[in-house]
């Protein structure tokens, strides 16, 4: 799997998150301490799984931004020569859901 962009809104400690990746190639994520590269790879692992590696699954509301209601992730990403759209959405009230589509299909 090719991870080639990621697109968030309120999730952990981001408004908005916004990654472009190459499609090649080695990517490192530098920062300072509590500057948010734990919380790109959580935004990841949420969009693939709807939980977090940090979060329980009782507890999954937490993935909210703080004063926020609700958040979103997009991961756009391919599988051998195939592309994929994998969008994501929960609630404080504990609503999610998922949606995966070809990124040559409409919706």
């Amino acid at each position: 799997m090719i991870i080639h962009r990621i697109r968030a809104s309120n999730v952990l400690k981001y408004a908005e998150l916004s990654i472009d990746l190459a499609d090649r190639g080695l990517i490192g994520i530098s920062g300072a301490n509590e500057s948010g590269k734990s919380t790109i790879g959580e935004t990841v692992c949420f969009a693939l799984f709807g939980r977090t590696f940090s979060i329980g699954p009782d507890e999954i509301e937490k993935i909210v931004r703080w004063g926020e209601n609700d958040c979103s992730v997009t991961l756009d990403f391919s599988v051998e020569d195939q592309r994929y759209l994998l969008s994501r959405y929960l609630d404080r009230d504990g609503t999610h859901s998922a949606k995966l589509n070809k990124a040559d299909e409409p919706e």
